[in-house]
């Protein structure tokens, strides 16, 4: 729908610039040359948007986006900022334990899971305790003209160093797109290290100790 719309846009408006100039032309004799930035602006106009969109889009993919992963480090457990842990999660999981946020409430409330002999015990903490911490830096934050930044990153605390970032952008559509919903693209770079380590970035920098 949207390139019939454009094809619509720049036939009419052909059509328009023609006959505008061929009624210039009874009293101007080179009316073509004059007439030349009005057909570029016809043509490059509805699609400048798309343009410049498209060229910072490709431009933060191939600088900034993708799976890092600075380092690697066996521990028994972490802090998981980005959602709520429960009990079977850390069965499933491989550590020892876990420490989390109660996305139930809006108040600072976090939880502990902890593996006590054969059995898992959850606990309300005062703050969390874990030397690394897995956290969403940046979700949906404009950083240019339809694109968007998303940003993981796994955390050192002691070090204040980062040793794991998912790093991602997505780009709405122009003006001129017409359809059911605006689609949003993700960077090519993400997506392909996604598809080798998964979207959690913590899973592939944080391995549970032996």
């Amino acid at each position: 729908i949207s390139i019939l719309l454009l094809l619509v846009i720049w036939s009419i408006g052909t059509w328009l610039l023609v006959r505008f100039g061929a009624q210039l032309k009874e009293s101007h004799k080179r009316v073509w040359p004059l007439m030349l930035p009005l057909f570029l602006l016809l043509y490059l106009g509805p699609i400048a948007e798309e343009l410049y969109i498209a060229w910072n889009f490709d431009r933060l993919c191939k600088k900034y986006a993708g799976i890092f992963v600075y380092k690697t480090v066996q521990v028994d457990g972490f802090y998981d900022d980005t959602h709520a842990w429960r009990a079977d999660k850390l069965e499933k999981s491989g550590f020892r334990w876990v420490e989390g946020r109660d996305r139930t409430t809006f108040k600072e409330v976090y939880w502990r899971h902890e593996w006590v002999g054969d059995k898992i015990r959850s606990y309300e903490i005062e703050r969390p305790t874990a030397r690394y911490h897995y956290k969403m830096v940046a979700s949906h934050k404009p950083v240019a003209h339809q694109i968007d930044q998303f940003e993981d990153v796994v955390e050192d605390t002691h070090d204040d160093q980062v040793i794991g970032r998912y790093m991602n952008y997505r780009r709405g559509a122009p003006w001129f797109f017409i359809g059911l919903g605006r689609p949003t693209i993700p960077c090519e770079e993400t997506q392909k290290d996604t598809r080798k380590y998964g979207r959690l970035i913590y899973r592939v920098v944080l391995e549970p100790s032996k």
